[in-house]
This record gives C-alpha cells, structure tokens and sequence, in this order.
C-alpha cells in the first residue's frame, strides 16, 4: 500500500518519468522507504488501467522512448483514501506509517491525528511487551533454555526499548501541538 502512495504522492506534484519518481521518493524519504522497478512500473501500468494516471510516450531520437506519467483526478482521490486507509496492522509498519507521515500535507487536521493515535496505540503496545521481556531477562525466567548468556541479548532488548520509547515520545509530543493548535 505504501509504495501506491508514494507513486501517487509524487506525480501530485506534477507530471514525472519512472526515474524521476524513483529518485523524489528517496529524496522525501531520506532513503527510509526505497521502491524497485518492478513495483513502481507494474504499478504505473495498473493506475493507468485503472485511469488514475495517464501516459505520455515522448520518443527519443537513437534511444528508447520516455514515458511521462501525469496523475488525474482519480488518482487524486485515490492518493487521498489510501493515506486516510490505516490500519492498526498498518500502524506498525515503519513504511506505512512514515510515508503517510511525509505526505501529511495532504490530509486534514483530523485525519494526521487519527494516523498518529493508532501508531502511538502500536507503540505503547510494543513498549509493554518489552517491559515484560525486561523483567523476565532480569529475573532469569526462561531464560537460561533460551539464550546461554542474556548480556547481549539485554543490550539489544535495551536498545531496541528505547528507540521505541523515543518515537512513542516523538508521536505523543506531536499530538499535543497538534490538539492545542486547534
């Protein structure tokens, strides 16, 4: 799902060839989210039988033809229901959830909010189910048949711990300037 949005995100922008969608998507990404060639030109070939982009061919001479894509009002709306279209399982996904996050320009107050209280709700999900695994590596339970020696393994559930604890912080902090704005 993600990989539509992105293709669709960027041909909102204005009309694009297949290597320049590659390249804004790495651009508005930071190289997070990264989509190969087969994904974005079967998906080009299905949004334009779908009728949601359409497709210039500009020859070229002594080389292959250029194709330009260029976004229509269904894709419009389709780019609109597919950032509004999160699920929980969505919610924890990095990729979903952080290219939803890069095009909120183009949702509504309401709908930024709903995207981030169902990751949060993923998050502080993720955080309890490491706390428990903390206490069970610091109190030895099952540990012993599971891993011979849990120092490594503790260093990974703590760093693991609080890369999560910052984003739950990041996301919570994001939702009360967001509400107080209001």
């Amino acid at each position: 799902m993600y990989s539509e949005i992105l293709i669709l995100a960027m041909l909102r922008q204005g009309p694009r060839h297949g290597y320049e969608i590659k390249k804004d998507i790495d651009r508005a990404l930071g190289g997070m989210v990264t989509l190969n060639n087969k994904t974005l030109y079967l998906a080009l070939k299905h949004f334009e039988e779908m009728g949601a982009v359409t497709r210039q061919v500009i020859p070229q001479e002594g080389k292959p033809n250029r194709h330009l894509y260029q976004l229509t009002e269904r894709g419009i709306e389709l780019l609109q229901v597919s950032l509004r279209d999160f699920s929980p399982e969505q919610a924890s996904s990095d990729a979903e959830f952080f290219t939803r996050v890069a095009f909120f320009d183009f949702l509504e107050a309401e709908e930024r909010e709903a995207i981030l209280n169902k990751r949060l709700a993923y998050l502080q999900g993720g955080l309890e189910y490491l706390q428990n695994l903390q206490q069970m590596a610091d109190s030895g339970e099952d540990c012993a048949n599971i891993v011979p020696s849990m120092s490594y393994a503790k260093r990974v559930l703590a760093f693991h711990t609080r890369r999560i604890s910052d984003e739950y912080q990041w996301v919570a902090t994001w939702l009360e300037e967001m509400q107080a704005t209001r």
